[in-house]
């Protein structure tokens, strides 16, 4: 009674779905080269682009230059079953995609929403409601075979003479695999890219809206974005999000945290304490996507808004940063640790003075390995005269927006970081008191 009530309950919700779910994604007009000749399109420097905005202006799309890149499209789909996929084969020319829409495998829409990449070997974050149908489904049907397969096996165990000698396991395997619906299947297109790449659940909490995807099959370093501190915003701050919305992906709004430590409740009725809310433009398809402070980090991740019409109205929620940060990268190397998994640790190539001085107290660079990512970004070290004059290089600030006090926290942030990481260092001279920011990538370490 058990198997069949769940076997029912997944046609039940097949037939529920809508056959043509509505679609916002836009259709990309084709480019042809002779119109960008005959147009005189050329190259431009950033610097070139900018110099006429305020300094407010560039502020934000330095943000979006950093963060966009790492910022995902995910959408869940339930894929028709074979049989019917084989007759629209048969009725179809086999050709290539032509659009990002058309690398989906056909089938019904279960929901649509925002990411980020949080590690360069494919993790990404999304909101629990936006895959939360897709979920439910995989799990559904999980725990559906795994009964199956220990019903089969207690009445094959029982031997010849035993019910279990009427049934042909195999047949019974194949036979429910051609009738019960495929499993819904997630996929996500970073920084809108052509095409977009399967992924598999890795974990989920509820209870903050947070769910984990990680992009399968895949070699590619991605461009990753880092946590910022939600602990130490203020009322008015500017913030930015990127998403979604609509299915209009890249886009970019920009506001102020209107309040903090709100108490929003979300679907299947959890409350979520401690919420950023700001008047950043967020729409439906936001959901997911990042909250960002002006430095580039995730201080927040968009989750709900307060509307009457269902777009934005000026009121919009973010689950802090601070919460969502350790339940992440829990599931993160839960998932290393049972698949066996581990990328290999970032290669910076600095020495650093870890007893800091009290007359000039400060992470300063001790060391410089030749042709190290830190000097390939111009980092220098301290340099001792001979005459025993301490001339004082270059001091770690922060990492990724996030000030490092002391050694201690110059370790926590830099560890964790892998090969083919992009990080942000906050800079200070010792001799002119000028700070900067440089962009080393970690390598490998050297043999």
């Amino acid at each position: 009674m058990k198997y069949a009530l769940l076997l029912s309950l997944a046609f039940v919700a097949q037939a529920f779905l809508p056959s043509n779910p509505p679609s916002f994604l836009p259709q990309r007009l084709p480019v042809h080269k002779s119109s960008l000749k005959a147009s005189g399109y050329f190259a431009v420097s950033t610097d070139e682009l900018e110099k006429n905005l305020t300094a407010a202006e560039k502020s934000v799309t330095a943000v979006v230059r950093k963060a966009a890149p790492s910022v995902a499209f995910v959408t869940s789909i339930w894929p028709e079953p074979p049989r019917n996929r084989s007759r629209r084969r048969n009725n179809q020319r086999s050709e290539p995609p032509q659009s990002r829409q058309q690398s989906l495998p056909p089938g019904r829409s279960l929901g649509t929403g925002s990411g980020f990449v949080i590690e360069t070997d494919g993790y990404v974050i999304t909101n629990y409601h936006v895959i939360e149908t897709a979920y439910s489904l995989q799990s559904m049907q999980t725990d559906f075979m795994e009964s199956f397969e220990k019903l089969l096996g207690n009445l094959t165990c029982n031997g010849r003479g035993s019910l279990g000698s009427l049934f042909d396991t195999d047949s019974l395997k194949s036979m429910l695999n051609q009738t019960f619906p495929p499993e819904p299947k997630v996929f996500t297109s970073i920084n809108s890219a052509n095409s977009y790449r399967p992924c598999r659940i890795v974990g989920v909490k509820p209870e903050l809206d947070i769910a984990v995807l990680k992009i399968e099959n895949s070699t590619t370093v991605f461009d990753k974005n880092d946590f910022g501190e939600s602990g130490n915003l203020i009322v008015g701050q500017s913030v930015v999000a990127i998403g979604n919305p609509f299915g209009l992906d890249q886009t970019v709004t920009s506001g102020v945290v209107s309040a903090l430590n709100r108490e929003i409740k979300v679907q299947g009725g959890n409350a979520i304490r401690n919420c950023i809310q700001t008047d950043a433009a967020i729409n439906p398809g936001n959901s997911g996507g990042p909250l960002l402070n002006l430095d580039g980090a995730i201080i927040g991740v968009n989750t709900a808004i307060i509307s009457t019409s269902g777009s934005n109205a000026g009121i919009g929620f973010a689950i802090p940063s601070d919460r969502v940060e350790p339940v992440v990268k829990e599931i993160i190397q839960t998932d290393r640790v049972k698949n066996g998994f581990q990328p290999e640790a970032g290669y910076l190539g600095v020495g650093i003075m870890k007893n800091q001085s009290k007359k000039k107290p400060g992470n300063w660079i001790v060391k410089v390995d030749l042709h190290s990512p830190a000097a390939e970004v111009g980092l220098q070290s301290i340099d001792i005269k001979g005459s025993g004059i301490v001339i004082y290089g270059d001091s770690i600030v922060a990492i990724a927006g996030n000030f490092v006090n002391s050694y201690d926290d110059l370790m926590n942030q830099l560890k964790g970081r892998v090969v083919g990481e992009e990080i942000a260092l906050t800079v200070e001279c010792g001799t002119t008191n000028e700070r900067r920011v440089v962009y080393p990538k970690l390598t490998n370490r050297p043999k």
